[in-house]
C-alpha cells in the first residue's frame, strides 16, 4: 500500500509541477493568431487591419500611408527629434522622420512625464498636430525655437537638457542644445 501511495504521490507531484511551471517557452495564455491573407500578405498599407499597421510596431515605422503623405506635404519639416529631461528620470521624447515622400514615415513619442507612449499613425497624428503651424524657420533664434516647442508640447521650462533636431523641406539641418 505505501509503494501504491508513494507513486500515486510521486506522480501527482510531477504534474503539478509540470503544470506550474514558469517556463517561458511555455505559453499558458495564447494571444490570437493574425493569419494573413494572401492579398494582404506584402501589402503594408493604413487600411490593412494586420498586425503590422496596428499601431504597435516596436520602430514605429509605417510605408505608403496616403493620407499621411498628404499632411506632410503641409509641414515644414522632415525631421523631428526632441529629447526634453527633467528631474527624477523623467523625459519627453518625440522622434519623427519623413521617408521617401511617398507616405513612408517612423514616429514616436515617449513621454514618462504623463506615462504616454504611442508609435506609428497615432504618433504621427499627434506629431502632426503640433508641428503643422509651429512657426519657426532657419532664422527663428535658439531661446525662441525653444520656448515655441516648449509651449506647443505643454512642457515646463524647469528642464535640466533640452535637445532638438530638426531637418527642413529644403534640407537646412537645425541642432539645439540647451542645459540648465
Amino acid at each position: 500500500m505505501k509503494k501504491y501511495f508513494s507513486s500515486l504521490l510521486g506522480i501527482t507531484l510531477m504534474i503539478g509541477l509540470a503544470a506550474c511551471s514558469n517556463d517561458p517557452s511555455v505559453d499558458n495564455n495564447p494571444k490570437e493568431q493574425v493569419i494573413p491573407t494572401e492579398t494582404s500578405e506584402n501589402a503594408n498599407t493604413p487600411d490593412d487591419k494586420s498586425k503590422d499597421n496596428s499601431g504597435n510596431k516596436s520602430v514605429g515605422t509605417v510605408a505608403d500611408d496616403q493620407d499621411a503623405a498628404k499632411k506632410m506635404q503641409e509641414l515644414n519639416f522632415t525631421k523631428f527629434d526632441l529629447d526634453v529631461d527633467y528631474e527624477n528620470d523623467q523625459d519627453f521624447d518625440i522622434d519623427f522622420e519623413q521617408g521617401n515622400g511617398n507616405g513612408d514615415y517612423e514616429a514616436k513619442i515617449e513621454d514618462t512625464i504623463n506615462d504616454r507612449r504611442l508609435k506609428a499613425m497615432e504618433a504621427f497624428n499627434t506629431i502632426y498636430t503640433q508641428l503643422k503651424d509651429l512657426g519657426i524657420d532657419a532664422n527663428t533664434p535658439k531661446d525662441e525655437v525653444i520656448q515655441k516647442v516648449l509651449e506647443r508640447f505643454n512642457l515646463g521650462d524647469n528642464y535640466h537638457s533640452f535637445e532638438l533636431e530638426y531637418t527642413f523641406k529644403d534640407g537646412t539641418k537645425m541642432e539645439i542644445n540647451d542645459n540648465k
